[in-house]
């Protein structure tokens, strides 16, 4: 099933199956936010200076990979904020495939690959989420596995 993210009523883990694929978001990669980010967080100069990311081959400043991952964290929030999240117990296979630019236009792909209940907690469910972050063009930039725990429809 091909679904389109956000959803318009509340989701439980019951609304999951393997195989369901959403696609969301777009957003812009602004060139000041990608500075500031890298000032912060990640301060290589290829991510803070264009002549610096210039000398090794790139046309511009690239976005730090946790930025990335940020962004797809804000935009995967919006499309899924109808869902009955409990917590996410992490990510993982996160892999920078190619670079990000100013101006980029992130957007994303999401497959359901496992999803079950919980043993050890019965009001809560299981759904692992392979991800891919795509560019305007839809060359995908980044790819990740996030694995949340959601409630059952039963548990409310």
């Amino acid at each position: 099933m091909n679904l389109t993210a956000p959803f318009t009523g509340k989701v439980h883990f019951e609304d999951f199956a393997i195989g369901d694929r959403f696609a969301y978001g777009a957003y812009e990669m602004r060139r000041e936010e990608m500075i500031a980010f890298a000032e912060q967080f990640d301060p290589e100069p290829f991510h803070l200076e264009a002549g610096a990311a210039q000398a090794l081959g790139w046309s511009d400043v690239i976005a730090s990979g946790p930025h990335v991952g940020a962004v797809w964290r804000r935009i995967s929030k919006d499309a899924f904020a109808a869902t009955a999240a409990f917590v996410s117990p992490g990510w993982r296979e996160l892999r920078w495939l190619q670079p990000v630019f100013p101006g980029y236009v992130l957007s994303a792909r999401s497959e359901v690959v496992a999803a079950r209940p919980l043993k050890s907690r019965p009001d809560l469910g299981f759904v692992q989420l392979a991800n891919e972050i795509h560019n305007q063009r839809g060359e995908v930039t980044t790819t990740l596995v996030a694995d949340w725990f959601l409630y059952r429809r039963t548990a409310e």
